[in-house]
């Protein structure tokens, strides 16, 4: 596959990351199983170091390690949903009124690129759609200047991919609006509003979403891993 071996230990991060970007990706979808044994013949390196990626991925929350069954790509359940989203709100209401206060004009010109962007994709491209949303969420995050609320926020983000995978959002559920209103209140220097727009988009993303749990997708997980990005 084109990995470059420097070293065995970059050679396993270089593998999670891969796997992670898949999963995140939407290729491989929440419940489904990844074999020890399956991983390493499609990676062609031992049953020692494919543990070693599982686990590291486990240790992002993306792989849920279950004892006498293997690892499985995490699977949140409709109370970790709410959980993820209400530690969100938290979070961010902090951020995004920091950040209001702060913010500078390229970041802001930044961040306004990508709700134009997410303008642009429709409800079938939900994968993107879930990806700039991410990015949007982040990248106001950073504003703020706040490394630990940064890194705090980070994993809530990736998980929510996740959750999003397991329980769709409705189609007409649009995460540009939600976000454009944010930036309409950061543009008008009403940093508490932003605040609270930012807590009404996290409530309605939960409020979009269809918490009855869907089967798990069946997926040819060594053509989703063989390839790159």
């Amino acid at each position: 596959m084109g990995w470059q071996r420097r070293n065995h230990q970059e050679l396993e991060f270089d593998l999670a990351d891969h796997v992670g970007n898949r999963i995140l990706a939407g290729h491989l979808p929440p419940g489904t199983k990844l074999g020890e044994e399956m991983l390493s013949g499609i990676f062609a390196i031992p049953r020692s170091k494919t543990r070693r990626i599982l686990q590291m991925l486990a240790d992002r929350h993306l792989v849920e390690l279950v004892p006498n069954r293997g690892a499985f790509i995490a699977r949140p359940n409709a109370k970790e949903a709410r959980d993820i989203l209400a530690a969100r709100r938290v979070i961010e209401s902090v951020t995004t009124e920091i950040a209001a206060r702060t913010i500078l004009t390229h970041r802001l010109r930044a961040l306004a690129a990508i709700v134009a962007e997410e303008r642009l994709i429709g409800p079938a491209r939900q994968r993107e759609r879930i990806a700039l949303a991410g990015d949007f969420h982040r990248s106001l995050a950073q504003c703020a200047h706040n490394a630990a609320l940064t890194l705090s926020l980070e994993p809530l983000i990736l998980r929510t991919a996740l959750v999003l995978a397991s329980f769709p959002a409705r189609p007409d559920f649009s995460f540009a609006a939600a976000h454009a209103r944010v930036l309409d209140a950061i543009e008008a220097g009403r940093s508490y509003r932003a605040r609270l727009e930012m807590e009404r988009c996290l409530f309605a993303i939960e409020a979009s979403l269809d918490l009855t749990p869907i089967p798990i997708a069946s997926v040819n997980v060594a053509a989703a891993l063989s390839r790159l990005g």
